[in-house]
């Protein structure tokens, strides 16, 4: 039996029955077809920030699920994905390497879903320092809130940018 997990942001989208969801394969936070919604429900400013709003808390709960589990094997999982070598052998010494990582967990979501779903899977680029990745991330506009942040794995990895 399979057991289908639920995505939130398609959930989302189903609220517009008139609106038809193009999934984008290449930003799975999906903000080319939120914008395509706001226009075409004739959005005012003020309910599209308030709609964008609610929309980011998706977002939230899709990197939770991705990293709810803490055991060792996802520990190192997650080491393996980064490129960190030797791979630890302990959660403790995991935590310590992945401490010392500079991710955009963004583009490290990017990376999981499409290797998830069997596509080419870019490795997310790592970066030498906090101001590297801050700036990055800047740019991009590439962000996850710290604050929001409950798995124990995703803690590791978030930064306070600068």
């Amino acid at each position: 039996m399979t057991v289908e997990m639920s995505d939130p942001i398609a959930e989302y989208f189903e609220r517009y029955p008139t609106f038809n969801f193009r999934p984008s394969q290449t930003d799975w936070r999906q903000i080319g077809a939120f914008n395509a919604l706001a226009q075409h429900q004739r959005w005012s400013q003020a309910r599209r920030k308030s709609e964008f709003d609610e929309f980011k808390s998706f977002w939230i709960v899709i990197v939770e699920t991705e990293f709810e589990d803490s055991s060792l094997e996802h520990y190192q999982n997650l080491c393996q994905d980064l490129s960190i070598s030797p791979i630890p052998e302990s959660i403790t010494a995991c935590k310590n390497a992945l401490r010392a990582v500079y991710v955009n967990i963004v583009d490290l979501m990017q990376y999981r879903k499409d290797r998830a779903a069997g596509r080419r899977a870019d490795l997310p680029p790592l970066f030498g320092s906090l101001e590297e990745l801050s700036e990055y991330s800047d740019n991009e506009k590439k962000w996850y809130p710290r604050e929001t942040a409950k798995a124990e794995m995703l803690r590791e990895l978030l930064k306070v940018l600068t």
